[in-house]
C-alpha cells in the first residue's frame, strides 16, 4: 500500500477495481429502490416518488464518501467546501451538457428514435411537481458526480489506465447504467458523461460538475413534462 497521509484515511486499497467493481455493485442494486417501491415509473409524476429518489441517492452519495474516507480521504478525490465561484461555473457545465447533445439530438430525431421514458412521461403535469424533481436531479447529479466521475475516475487511472481512457470506461459504465431509457438514451448518457469527465479532469470541481448534471436534468426533464 501506498501511504498518503491526507484526508480521514491514508491508503489505497490493494485490489482498486475489485472495490470499484464491489462499490458500483451497490450503487446500481440501491438505484433500483424507487422503482422497485413504486413498481416501475408510473408514479414519477408524484411529489413523493421524487423525495425517495432523493432519500436513495443521498444513501448512494454518502456509501461513495465513507469509501472514499477509508481510503485516501476525501480531499484525495478532490472534494472541498462549496464556493460562490462553483454556481457560474456549474450553469456553464449545463450550458455544455445541453450543446453536446444538439447535434444527436437532432440525428436520433431523423432516425425517429426516442427515448422511452421521457417519451412515456405524462403530459399536462402541475408545476408544482418542479422543486421536487430539481430536488431529485440534483441529488442524482451529487450521487452520480462522485462516483463515476471523483471516484472511478481515479480507481480507473490507478490501475493504470490514462485519463483519455478512464474518462472514456467511466463515461460507458455510466451510459449502460440508464439502459432503462433505450439507446437514446445511453448514447446520450455516455456524450454527458464524457463532457463531464473533460470538465472534472480540467478543474476537479465536484460542485461544478455535479450541479451542472443536476440542472442538466432538471431542464430535460421540465421539456419532457412541460413542452
Amino acid at each position: 500500500m501506498r501511504e498518503h497521509g491526507r484526508g480521514l484515511g491514508s491508503f489505497e486499497p490493494p485490489k482498486p477495481l475489485l472495490e470499484a467493481a464491489l462499490l458500483l455493485a451497490a450503487f446500481y442494486a440501491l438505484a433500483l429502490v424507487p422503482a422497485a417501491l413504486d413498481g416501475g415509473m408510473g408514479r414519477i409524476s408524484s411529489p413523493a416518488f421524487h423525495l425517495r429518489l432523493v432519500a436513495v441517492d443521498a444513501l448512494r452519495a454518502l456509501l461513495v464518501l465513507l469509501v472514499m474516507a477509508r481510503d485516501e480521504g476525501l480531499a484525495a478525490f478532490g472534494l472541498r467546501p462549496i464556493r460562490w465561484g462553483d454556481l457560474p461555473r456549474s450553469l456553464l457545465a449545463a450550458s455544455g451538457a445541453i450543446a453536446v447533445l444538439v447535434l444527436p439530438s437532432l440525428l436520433f430525431y431523423f432516425l425517429g428514435l426516442s427515448n422511452p421514458l421521457m417519451a412515456g412521461l405524462p403530459r399536462g403535469t402541475s408545476r408544482s411537481l418542479a422543486p421536487f424533481f430539481l430536488a431529485s436531479s440534483l441529488a442524482a447529479g451529487y450521487a452520480e458526480e462522485l462516483c463515476f466521475r471523483s471516484y472511478l475516475m481515479r480507481r480507473l487511472e490507478g490501475a493504470g489506465l490514462p485519463p483519455v481512457w478512464a474518462a472514456l470506461a467511466s463515461s460507458l459504465l455510466f451510459g449502460g447504467a440508464h439502459g432503462a431509457q433505450g439507446l437514446v438514451g445511453v448514447a446520450s448518457t455516455t456524450l454527458v458523461g464524457l463532457w463531464l469527465a473533460w470538465r472534472w479532469h480540467d478543474g476537479r470541481n465536484i460542485h461544478e460538475i455535479a450541479i451542472g448534471h443536476g440542472l442538466y436534468d432538471a431542464i430535460v426533464f421540465a421539456l419532457a413534462l412541460y413542452s
